[in-house]
C-alpha cells in the first residue's frame, strides 16, 4: 500500500519537494489541466524511469499497480490493430478453484509473516532494522575515517599525495579502501610529524643534498700529548754548578731564567741586577747562571714548545658551533651538540692553558685531562648525523620511492591510528552479518513456500483460463450504457477487436473521442478484474486513474463514476488501494457521493505555482463547483502563482457568467474597455481555447495588475459590481 509520493524536478514540479502522504485505500485528487496529474499517473505507472530519478514512492511491497491514462489509451489502442487479450479465471471448474483459494489462504499468511499491513511488524520488518543497524554502524565509521581526508587533502598539505589512489569524494568509497590497509604487527617507528617532515626535505620545491665533509670528524690521537709525562717532570738547570744550590734554594729556576733574558749577552764588569737594581751581577756569575740553563734544559723547553704547537693544531680542528648549526640535521640535535662540544671545548681548553704555563714554568709539574672519551663522543654524534645526511641523500637521488616508502608509513600510522574504529565497525557488522543471515534464511524458506503456493495456482488455473467472460462483459457495460452502433469481438484464444454492426475490419480509429474514452476505460476496469497473461499469479493491486472523462457528456461521466464506485470502493478482488486524478469539480462529485466513508478516503489538491506544482490534502467542506474554483484561483493569486493560471480562470468566469448565467452577448461586454490599456486583455479573452493553457503562446503580455483592473471594470461596466464583490469576499 502507498503511503508516500514524493515528485520533484520533473514537468511542472519544480525543485522542492511536492508530497503525498496518505494511509487511506481511496485517494481523490483535484487539478485543473496543467496542474501537475498526468505526471503523477506517468510516474506511478513506471517508477524506475530516467525522469523521474528525483521522484519516489513509499510503501510498496509486491503489489501491482495499473494506471490509466493518455499513456494507457496509447499503448493498447493506438499503437496496435488489436486488443490484448484479457484472461478471467472460469467459474466452472470448482475443484480448481478451490485449490486456488486454499493457495491464496496460505500466500496471505506467508505475506503477513514476512510483514504486517502497517509495515511495523513481520520478518522483513525485522531485517530492515538490521539493515537500518548495519548502515548507522557503516555511517558512523566512514565519518570518522573521513576525517583523513578533511585532515589531509587541501591547501598546502605535504601529506596530500598519500592520498592518491583514494576516492576523495565518496565517504562511502574512501572507507572501503581503508578497510583494506593491512595493520602491521608493530606500531610503525616514524610519527606522522617525522613522515611530514621527510616529505618536506625530500619532496618539496626546497629539497636539497648535503655534503658530510663539510663538519667532519675530529681525526688525532690526544693521548700522545696529554699522556706525555714531561707535564709531571721538574725542568730544571746543570746542578753541578755552585749557583745551582742557590737556584735550587730559590725553589725557582723560572724565575732567574726570567730575569737572565734582561742582561746582556757579554758582561765586562758589574751590571745591575734587573731584580734588585743593585750592581751585583759580575761576569763570572753570569757565566754560571747562563750555564745553568744548559742545553738538556733547553730541549726539554723545546719539546714543550712543540707539544704545546700539536695541541693548538687539535683545538683548531673542532668546529665552531656556528658552523655546525649551518646544517640543519645538527641543529635539530642542538642540544646535545652543545653539551658534547662543550664538555670537548672546555677540556682542550683547559689542558691548552697548563701547556701554556709548563712552557713558562718548566718547574712546575701539571695532569692534563684526557679528552679521547670526549672526542669519541663528539666523532659518534658526527658520525650519527652523517649517515643521516647521506640517507637524506639517497632519498632525493630516489625521490619516487622514498615517496612511495612515505606513502606506505602513512597509511601504517593511520591504521593504528584508527584501529579502535576498525575494530569496532567489523565487530558489529559480524553480530549484524550473523542476525541478518538468519532472518534471510526464514524470510528464504516463507519466499520458497509462497513461491510454490504461486505454482499450485499456475497449475490449477492452466485450464481454466479464458477471454469470453471479459468480452461479454465489455458488450454488457456498452448495452448498459446506451451504446449500441459497436461491440467487441473475440478474434482468436487472446485478443479481440472493437466491430461495428456490418463492418468487417477493427473499427477502433472511426470512433469519436468519447467513444475510445469508454471503450479504452471499460477494457481497463477487465484489465484490473483480470490477469494479462495465462501464468500471472493473482496478487494485491493498486489502481490508478487519471481523467476517464475526456470527451464525455454528464451523462457518460456519471456512468464512468458509477463503475468506479461499484469496481473499486468496495476494496474486494484484491484491490487493495485505488487514486482518482480529475480536472472536473462534476466528477469529483459524484465521486465523493454519500457513501464515502472519511475512514477509508483522503482527498487532496494539486495546484501550479510558480515554484512548481504543488499537493495539499482537502476537507470535504473545500470542494466547490468549477465556477467557484475560478474565484478561488484569482482570490488567492500572489507573485509565487501562475500568470497564465490566472488569465484562464479569468476568460472561464466571464464566459460562464456572461454567456449562460446572463445570456449575454459578450464580445459586447468587452466594447467598453479601453483598447489602449486592455488590450492584451482583451486579445487573450478573445482566443478560440477556452480553457487549455498549453497552446497559449502570448503569455508574456499577461500582467497580472493589468488583467485583474479589466477583469473587476468588465463586471462594473456590466451592472454586476455586487457579484464581483461577493465573489472576490471584499
Amino acid at each position: 500500500m502507498i503511503t508516500q509520493i514524493q515528485l520533484k524536478k520533473v514537468t511542472s514540479y519544480g525543485s522542492n519537494l511536492a508530497t503525498l502522504e496518505t494511509d487511506k485505500a481511496i485517494n481523490l485528487i483535484y487539478g485543473l489541466n496543467g496542474s501537475g496529474k498526468t505526471t503523477l499517473s506517468n510516474f506511478l505507472s513506471n517508477t524506475s524511469a530516467v525522469d523521474f530519478s528525483e521522484c519516489n514512492v513509499t510503501g510498496l511491497s509486491d503489489e501491482k499497480i495499473l494506471v490509466y491514462n493518455q499513456n494507457f489509451v496509447d499503448k493498447n489502442f493506438h499503437e496496435q490493430d488489436h486488443l490484448s487479450g484479457i484472461f478471467t479465471l472460469s467459474e466452472g471448474n470448482a475443484e480448481a478453484k478451490a485449490k486456488i483459494e486454499s493457495a491464496q489462504t496460505q500466500i496471505k499468511k506467508i505475506d503477513k509473516l514476512l510483514k504486517d499491513e502497517q509495515g511495523q511488524s513481520g520478518f522483513l520488518f525485522e531485517r530492515e532494522k538490521i539493515e537500518n543497524r548495519l548502515k548507522e554502524t557503516q555511517n558512523s565509521a566512514k565519518t570518522k575515517i573521513w576525517e583523513i581526508k578533511d585532515n589531509y587533502h587541501g591547501g598546502d598539505r605535504i601529506l596530500e599525495f598519500c592520498l592518491d589512489g583514494f576516492n576523495k569524494s565518496d565517504k562511502l568509497s574512501f572507507f572501503k579502501q581503508f578497510l583494506e590497509v593491512v595493520k602491521d604487527q608493530e606500531k610503525p617507528a616514524k610519527s606522522l610529524e617525522i613522515l611530514k617532515k621527510e616529505a618536506l626535505e625530500t619532496q618539496g620545491e626546497n629539497a636539497k643534498t648535503y655534503n658530510v665533509s663539510d663538519i667532519s670528524k675530529i681525526d688525532f690521537d690526544s693521548q700522545a700529548v696529554e699522556a706525555n709525562s714531561i707535564f709531571s717532570e721538574v725542568i730544571v738547570g746543570n746542578e753541578n754548578l755552585a749557583i745551582s744550590s742557590l737556584i735550587q734554594e730559590l725553589r725557582n729556576s723560572d724565575w732567574v731564567k726570567v730575569g737572565l733574558s734582561y742582561l746582556p749577552g757579554e758582561i765586562n764588569s758589574k751590571e745591575a741586577c734587573p731584580f734588585c737594581q743593585e750592581n751585583t751581577i759580575s761576569s763570572e756569575l753570569h757565566h754560571q747562571i747562563k750555564s745553568y740553563f744548559d742545553a738538556v734544559y733547553e730541549n726539554k723547553i723545546h719539546e714543550i714548545k712543540n707539544l704545546e704547537n700539536d695541541y693548538s693544531d687539535i683545538f683548531e680542528l673542532v668546529p665552531s658551533l656556528q658552523k655546525i648549526f649551518e646544517n640543519p640535521f645538527f641543529k635539530e640535535k642542538k642540544q646535545e651538540v652543545e653539551l658534547l662540544h662543550k664538555n670537548l671545548v672546555t677540556k682542550l681548553s683547559r689542558n691548552l692553558s697548563l701547556i701554556k704555563e709548563k712552557r713558562l714554568s718548566p718547574s712546575k709539574t701539571f695532569t692534563l685531562d684526557e679528552t679521547h672519551i670526549e672526542i669519541q663522543a663528539f666523532n659518534n654524534l658526527i658520525e650519527k648525523v652523517h649517515v643521516e645526511i647521506n640517507e637524506h641523500n639517497q632519498k632525493i637521488q630516489n625521490r619516487e620511492a622514498t615517496k612511495d616508502a612515505i606513502k606506505k608509513d602513512f597509511w601504517v600510522n593511520l591504521r593504528w591510528e584508527y584501529d579502535q574504529t576498525v575494530d569496532w565497525y567489523l565487530s558489529e557488522t559480524a553480530k549484524t552479518d550473523t542476525d541478518l543471515q538468519v532472518v534471510n534464511e526464514k524470510i528464504k524458506t516463507l519466499e520458497d513456500e509462497k513461491e510454490a503456493q504461486k505454482g499450485k495456482i499456475k497449475e490449477a488455473q492452466k485450464e481454466q483460463v479464458n477471454i469470453d467472460e471479459a468480452v461479454n462483459n465489455i458488450n454488457t457495460q456498452l448495452d448498459r450504457m446506451a451504446v449500441e452502433d459497436f461491440e467487441i469481438q473475440k478474434i482468436d484464444e487472446f485478443s479481440y477487436q472493437i466491430r461495428r454492426i456490418g463492418k468487417e475490419s477493427n473499427q477502433f480509429k472511426t470512433l469519436s473521442e468519447g467513444e475510445k474514452t469508454i471503450i479504452s476505460f471499460l477494457y481497463f476496469l477487465e484489465l484490473c478484474k483480470g490477469k494479462e497473461n495465462r501464468d500471472e499469479v493473482s496478487s494485491k493491486k493498486i489502481v490508478v486513474i487519471d481523467d476517464p472523462i475526456s470527451s464525455l457528456s454528464h451523462m457518460y461521466i456519471f456512468n464512468i463514476a458509477q463503475l468506479i464506485k461499484r469496481y473499486f470502493w468496495k476494496q474486494e478482488d484484491g484491490f487493495n488501494q485505488v487514486f482518482v486524478l480529475t480536472h472536473s469539480l462534476y466528477f469529483f462529485h459524484e465521486l465523493m457521493g454519500r457513501r464515502l466513508k472519511k475512514k477509508t478516503t483522503k482527498i487532496f489538491r494539486v495546484q501550479k505555482k510558480q515554484s512548481g506544482s504543488e499537493i495539499s490534502e482537502m476537507q470535504e467542506d473545500e470542494i466547490q463547483n468549477d465556477y467557484q474554483a475560478y474565484w478561488t484561483i484569482l482570490r488567492e493569486h500572489d507573485e509565487s502563482a501562475s500568470n497564465a493560471l490566472l488569465a484562464n480562470s479569468m476568460r472561464n468566469i466571464l464566459e460562464h457568467f456572461f454567456g449562460f448565467i446572463e445570456v449575454e452577448d459578450f464580445d459586447k461586454i468587452l466594447i467598453t474597455l479601453d483598447e489602449t490599456e486592455y488590450n492584451s486583455f482583451i486579445r487573450y479573452v478573445h482566443r478560440e481555447s477556452h480553457s487549455d493553457l498549453t497552446n497559449l503562446s502570448d503569455m508574456k503580455e499577461i500582467d497580472p495588475d493589468i488583467f485583474k483592473s479589466a477583469f473587476k471594470k468588465v463586471f462594473e461596466d456590466a451592472g454586476y459590481p455586487d457579484h464581483y464583490k461577493k465573489m472576490m469576499q471584499v
